[in-house]
């Protein structure tokens, strides 16, 4: 302000200047009051999706009897949406009406067909002597992710949704005392668990993923079992039951040695096409007492030409009640032997599978009468549809059974192997199976 001496023009762009900054204080007011608006929904939205979401993960906390693995579904919950629960079964509701003990589903988010994420959990209990389709027990006890004590059977598996992928397991329950709900006699428990996956499609599921469903179908049969006082021992759920996809062996696989066995060499070794080699394994991380399973697979080779060597190897075991179902498996497939034969020369016809020579032993071990079943598989010159067929010389084909059977004399002869721990004896040879097309 001019106190002397101003002018008329200095005077008028002294209060040209007071105007204009009142005009930027008054906008600058309007934009920091329009962003504290923004900042207060912006606030409000997110204090009601963090409401929404404390809402939904003690819903979880709460639906399915408790039952449901709250940190492995923690980061399924919305917090846009209520979760919507379906509970019914007698056990849930005493004065239901429902073929089921647990019958439970908890889904987020509304997709186009079906929910963005969603979980099911079923129990019921099998009528003697009905036929159950799909839920009958599965002939191959080791194909669950956890050990599972005599008595129990389980699986494990995938299935791509519209969207992603989920992770299901199923568990067979023999019960002595029976189980009550059903007007008709019942000894045998059934639970299936589906679980979301993190995994775009069903083959990229996680070993991880399968474990946390095997061991939410454990915890829910042991829920059931114990309040159904139907005479069954807890399951447990530590440790698992399979390790996939190893640089070396587990423990009780440890004999599977690909360099002893006179197999295709590796890790870090390289054939002419300058590719690296590396054997991977998989099998069981504890001992089960009725069945065992260790495999390797040789991983990152082209072709060995003519060599024909060894670049894939499995053995399994079945032992009590798991033999006999096993065995009738792959004889309603014609995968057991069905005379002794002696090797000759082979012919191959492309079929898109790896062709498979399995060795058949059978023994008497802790379980009683036991299957033994060891396959190799050797690395043929290419074959395919435009030149399908492929004749190996008796020489060769000779070395597939001595392969075969340098594979089994080295499971049953290993120290702390699953036949030492099971003491089997009274080994006998049943034959051969070749599982290629001719």
């Amino acid at each position: 302000m001019c106190l002397t001496g101003c002018t008329g023009e200095s005077v008028y762009e002294l209060m040209r200047d007071e105007r204009i900054s009142k005009r930027l204080v008054r906008a600058l007011v309007g934009v920091v009051a329009l962003g504290l608006i923004a900042a207060g929904c912006v606030l409000a939205v997110a204090i009601v999706r963090e409401e929404q979401r404390d809402e939904n993960l003690a819903q979880l906390g709460r639906a399915c009897a408790g039952l449901l693995p709250e940190v492995q579904l923690a980061e399924f919950v919305a917090d846009d949406s209520a979760g919507v629960l379906e509970e019914y079964g007698t056990m849930l509701d005493p004065g239901q009406e429902s073929r089921a003990l647990v019958d439970c589903a908890l889904s987020w988010g509304s997709g186009v067909w079906e929910p963005e994420a969603q979980v099911k959990v079923r129990a019921e209990a099998l009528l003697d002597g009905r036929d159950h389709g799909d839920a009958k027990a599965p002939d191959d006890p080791s194909d669950f992710v956890l050990p599972l004590p005599p008595g129990v059977r389980g699986s494990t598996g995938t299935e791509e949704r519209i969207v992603g992928s989920e992770v299901y397991a199923s568990l067979w329950v023999a019960c002595p005392n029976g189980l009550r709900g059903r007007r008709l006699p019942s000894k045998e428990l059934h639970v299936t668990v589906a679980l979301p996956s993190t995994a775009e499609f069903d083959h990229e599921v996680t070993p991880g993923e399968h474990l946390a469903a095997a061991r939410a179908a454990v915890r829910i049969a042991n829920w059931v079992t114990e309040r159904q006082k139907c005479g069954s021992a807890p399951i447990g759920t530590a440790g698992t039951a399979v390790a996939e996809d190893r640089e070396t062996p587990t423990k009780p696989c440890r004999w599977l040695d690909p360099k002893a066995l006179g197999f295709a060499e590796g890790p870090g070794w390289k054939d002419d096409s300058d590719r690296t080699h590396a054997w991977t394994f998989n099998g069981d991380a504890a001992h089960l007492p009725q069945a065992a399973f260790c495999a390797g697979a040789l991983e990152g080779y082209a072709s060995f030409r003519d060599e024909m060597p060894v670049v894939q190897v499995e053995a399994r075991s079945w032992s009590g009640e798991a033999a006999l179902g096993a065995y009738e498996r792959y004889a309603a497939d014609e995968r057991v032997p069905a005379r002794p034969a002696k090797p000759a020369s082979a012919s191959f016809t492309y079929t898109g599978l790896p062709p498979v020579l399995a060795l058949w032993a059978e023994s008497v071990c802790d379980g009683g009468r036991t299957y033994h079943r060891v396959a190799v598989t050797p690395d043929l010159p290419d074959l395919d549809e435009k030149d399908p067929k492929l004749t190996v010389a008796k020489k060769a084909r000779e070395r597939f059974s001595a392969d075969a059977r340098a594979v089994l004399d080295r499971y049953l002869a290993a120290d702390g192997g699953w036949a030492a721990r099971s003491h089997c004896r009274d080994t006998r040879i049943l034959g051969e199976v070749e599982e290629w097309g001719r």
